[in-house]
Formats: structure tokens, C-alpha cells, sequence
């Protein structure tokens, strides 16, 4: 009898979480929980396995935390940020988990792929318009992607219009682990390291561009992301939902993130074709994020009237 009270009342509890998370929490989850899963049969492969597992499952009781902690003012206000902190913790782990899982780079495959599209290297041709104030201004740029998105939550929040904030937090958050996922299945390290015998002039630009990429680098280590260009999904989806509900900053990203785009060859941190798997990741997003973001808030209202 006590058993079968204990029971319902600790499945009750998980209902209330249930209703109480936002769509987003569960996409986040989701990709904690396939991380794990990955992480354990791959367990012996992986430095630091035990680590991250510990990681993902603080992942997931930091957002369960977050949905209960009606009454702490510091959680209510963390809480629709949480992404912010979680998507780059994540994005660090790849450096460690992507090889180990999948140890065959396809890096010539890209390279041919892009040969037989152009019958030239791309970053290699680049060459010819190489400036120090372009790789300046790109190098700048590129690093502005991961606020992109940022800035767009950030005008949803401040009109307090917060059922197109939780979207497009939705869409932002889908994007970049659909993108991950993505380099375990084809991973590689980009023309920055695989075509460096090829080119035969360095970057250089004005004052912060070599500062920045040696940080980014340090930053990074050796990560196998070059496909697809997750800088020009992202990029393309804040565009997107830019023109859908800040024509003004839309306008301003119109040249940003234009140049975004054509930074990732340019400082020859993608391949084209990285480029045009980006652009297919953007649409086949755009296509399905929103059923499956309309699937999850009918479940918890389902859910919540029971």
C-alpha cells in the first residue's frame, strides 16, 4: 500500500514536471540524453567519459531546478537564458567525444566535392582578394555568430512578445544540435588545416584578427565542425525569423550576415560545400521545427488536462 502511494505521488511529481517544462527544455534534454547514450557505448574510446556523463546529467537537473524553483527569483530569471550557458558547455565537449565516436575525417571527400564543383580549392582562390581591412572586418564578424541569435531573443524579451521568444529560442536551440549531431556522422576539420600547404598567403588583418583567431583556436582546440557550416545555419535562421519579427534588425543582419557567410571561406574555416550543407540544414529546420515544436505544447496541454 505504501509502495503504491509512493508511486503515484512520485509520478504525479513527474507529470508536474512535464507540464511545466517549455518545449526547449526538452530538445536540450534530448540531446543530454543522446550524449550519454553515445558517451557509454563508446565509453573506453572517450578521455574523460565519466566526466561528461556527470556533466549531461547535471545538464538536466540544472533545467528540472530551473522549471521547479517557482519561489527563487535568481532560477525565474536564469531560466528562459538557460541555453545561453548550456549550448557552449556542450559545443566544448565535441573536441573530445566527435573523434573517439567516429575516428574517419572526410575532409577529402569535402575537398573533391568542392574541387569538382568549382575545379579550384575555394580558400585557395580566395587569395587573389585578400585585404587586411576585409579579413579585419570578416574575421570580427564571423566571431559575432554565436550573439546573432542572442541579440534577436534579447528585442522578443525587452517587447515582452515572450511566445515568439520562446520560439525562436526553440529554433535556435534545434539548429545548433541538429548541427552537432551533424559532425559526428560526417566529421572534419576544415580547410584551415587540411589545404594549409596549399595556400600560399597567411591571413593577416589590421589590429584584433590574429588575436581573435588565436583565441578562437584556443578556445576550440582542433574541433571536427566544419560540416555542415553550423555558422551559416544559424546565421540564416536568425535572418529568417528576423524578417519574420524585427524587420529593423533584419536590415542590419542583412549585411552581417551576408558577410558571415562568405567569412566561413574566406578565413577558410569551412569548405564550400560545408556551406550548401548549412544552407540544407536551414531549410529542412525550417521545415520541421515548427510541427515539432507545435507537437510538444499540444502533449503538455493533453497532458495538463488530464
Amino acid at each position: 500500500m505504501i509502495n503504491s502511494i509512493a508511486g503515484v505521488f512520485e509520478f504525479s511529481k513527474i507529470e508536474r514536471i512535464a507540464a511545466k517544462l517549455k518545449p526547449v527544455d526538452y530538445v536540450t534534454m534530448a540531446y543530454q540524453l543522446i550524449m550519454m547514450l553515445t558517451i557509454i557505448f563508446h565509453f573506453s574510446a572517450i578521455l574523460y567519459a565519466g566526466y561528461f556523463i556527470i556533466f549531461h546529467i547535471a545538464a538536466i537537473g540544472f533545467i528540472i531546478w530551473l522549471t521547479l524553483a517557482d519561489n527563487n527569483s535568481v532560477a525565474q530569471i536564469i531560466r528562459p537564458w538557460n541555453p545561453i550557458i548550456i549550448i557552449p558547455l556542450n559545443f566544448s565537449q565535441l573536441h573530445f567525444l566527435v573523434h573517439p565516436v567516429n575516428p574517419f575525417d572526410w575532409d577529402d571527400a569535402l575537398i573533391h566535392l568542392d574541387y569538382i564543383l568549382f575545379k579550384v580549392h575555394p580558400t585557395v582562390w580566395l587569395e587573389r582578394w585578400l585585404n587586411p581591412w576585409l579579413t579585419e572586418y570578416l574575421q570580427i564578424v564571423y566571431t559575432s555568430f554565436y550573439f546573432l541569435p542572442i541579440v534577436l531573443a534579447i528585442i522578443l524579451y525587452r517587447k515582452k512578445d515572450y511566445e515568439k521568444f520562446d520560439f525562436f529560442v526553440f529554433v535556435t536551440v534545434f539548429g545548433f544540435y541538429i548541427s552537432y549531431i551533424g559532425y559526428f556522422l560526417v566529421p572534419a576539420v576544415g580547410p584551415r588545416f587540411t589545404l594549409i600547404t596549399y595556400q600560399n598567403e597567411p591571413l593577416h588583418g589590421i589590429w584584433l584578427s590574429e588575436s581573435i583567431r588565436h583565441i578562437l583556436n584556443l578556445l576550440e582546440n582542433i574541433q571536427r565542425d566544419a560540416f555542415p557550416s553550423g555558422h551559416t545555419e544559424i546565421t540564416l535562421l536568425t535572418m529568417y525569423y528576423a524578417w519574420k519579427f524585427s524587420r529593423k534588425y533584419f536590415w542590419v543582419l542583412s549585411v552581417i550576415g551576408t558577410s558571415l557567410v562568405f567569412s566561413t571561406v574566406y578565413l577558410r574555416y569551412h569548405y564550400v560545400i560545408d556551406v550548401i550543407a548549412g544552407i540544407w540544414l536551414t531549410l529542412f529546420v525550417l521545415v520541421i521545427v515548427k510541427p515539432v515544436y507545435e507537437s510538444i505544447r499540444r502533449w503538455q496541454e493533453l497532458k495538463q488536462s488530464l
